[in-house]
């Protein structure tokens, strides 16, 4: 496996802002030229209706040492942060951005006030292994497309297996995670052998966890 590019790295940290500014005293107006002159933000909200935490307060390309492309979203149940880099920045991104509020906008916060997150890792990479050899029913469905469909069409198609997804019941959970996915990347031939895949997990667990399935698909 060759990681081609890191297509978003997002955290999602479940801590309400109203639990960081629980008396009203950080005025939002004044939040924002805060975050503005520490992270070099460029998008960011200006009108009242742009400070909706049921929609979400957005902040887009910011810069923070040599993290690029920063995208913040405050939400009334929790914070995200994006880049492109991996979920270790994103953490990163976050931690700084609370200590900072606490030090010097008053934020209640602690380093143990966020009890849950969510990730979600999203990579491009290249490959040389067949995944539909998951099972050998898989293989047999495609050549049997591949030889019957044609048929209707008039012309040599080969059909392949171009995608994997694995997730859990969507009523199981009020916020499901999104689910583990791998499939061919979008509007590129198939002998480029290029495959786009999202997880909800660090983005360092994420390619690991590719790498070992490629591993167990060789040996199998």
């Amino acid at each position: 496996m060759q990681l081609a590019a890191v297509t978003l790295a997002r955290i999602f940290a479940f801590i309400e802002p109203v639990d960081l500014n629980p008396q009203g005293r950080t005025h939002y107006p004044d939040l924002t030229a805060a975050l503005v002159k520490r992270y070099g933000f460029l998008k960011f909200p200006q009108k009242p209706e742009d400070f909706d935490e049921s929609k979400g307060v957005l902040y887009e390309f910011g810069k923070f040492d040599n993290v690029t492309n920063i995208r913040v979203q405050i939400h009334s149940l929790g914070i995200i942060v994006d880049t492109a880099s991996s979920t270790d920045d994103c953490e990163r991104v976050l931690e700084d951005a609370l200590m900072w509020g606490a030090r010097e906008l008053g934020f209640a916060y602690k380093p143990d006030s966020i009890k849950r997150k969510a990730y979600v890792s999203q990579v491009t990479f290249f490959s040389d292994v067949n995944f539909g050899k998951l099972h050998p029913a898989l293989m047999k469905l495609s050549d049997r497309l591949t030889t019957r469909v044609p048929q209707f069409l008039g012309q040599p198609i080969k059909f392949d297996i171009t995608g994997i997804v694995i997730g859990v019941d969507p009523l199981s959970v009020k916020a499901p995670p999104v689910p583990f996915t791998i499939e061919r990347r979008l509007d590129t031939p198939f002998s480029e052998n290029k495959y786009f895949s999202s997880a909800p997990l660090p983005t360092s667990e994420h390619v690991r966890l590719l790498e070992t399935l490629e591993a167990d698909i060789k040996t199998t």
